[in-house]
């Protein structure tokens, strides 16, 4: 019985080790000069008016919550964070038996440069940067029934944590 405790803490132990390093926030791969930022209004090419003033509230919101870059205005910058919403696209999913639609998907992308301005110097650039939400529109199996405003507010979201995450680690 001895053996089987031993081969159980042991087992635990290895667990808890692994376990550990989840917690771990990836490793920034910003220039270490580079401590604020300038995010001016994101340019929009789609015929959604608006949209650039949600995504971008909530690019600067997600770079607040981050902390690792004070956002400024671009005087005093030494990043600039510059988009483009290159599509809005709503599609309808499910139809019920009459026809109707119960359920779209929405699709964002945007594209995306990121500058040195202490240098003058383009350090990436990511076009079609995109995320989606499906959502139901009709009362359907207990199904949480959502506007297309609720949608963009989710894939807003999605998007504001991907261009941060690509700013400060190199990807999403």
């Amino acid at each position: 019985m001895f053996p089987k405790v031993k081969l159980l803490v042991i087992a635990l132990f290895l667990c808890s080790l692994t376990l550990a390093g989840c917690g771990k926030q990836p490793v920034s791969v910003l220039p270490t000069n580079l401590k604020k930022i300038a995010i001016p209004t994101f340019s929009n090419g789609t015929v959604h008016y608006g949209i650039e003033d949600k995504l971008t509230r909530k690019v600067t919101d997600e770079f607040l919550r981050d902390g690792r870059l004070e956002v400024t205005d671009a005087k005093k910058a030494d990043a600039l964070l510059s988009g483009n919403i290159v599509y809005y696209t709503l599609e309808p999913v499910s139809y019920d038996a009459q026809g109707v639609i119960e359920q779209y998907k929405l699709y964002i992308g945007v594209d995306i440069t990121f500058k040195d301005q202490t240098i003058n110097s383009v350090l990436w650039t990511e076009n079609n940067i995109h995320e989606d939400f499906t959502y139901y529109v009709t009362a359907k199996a207990g199904q949480l029934v959502l506007s297309e405003n609720d949608a963009q507010e989710q894939v807003t979201d999605l998007l504001a944590r991907d261009i941060v995450r690509r700013t400060i680690v190199g990807w999403w």
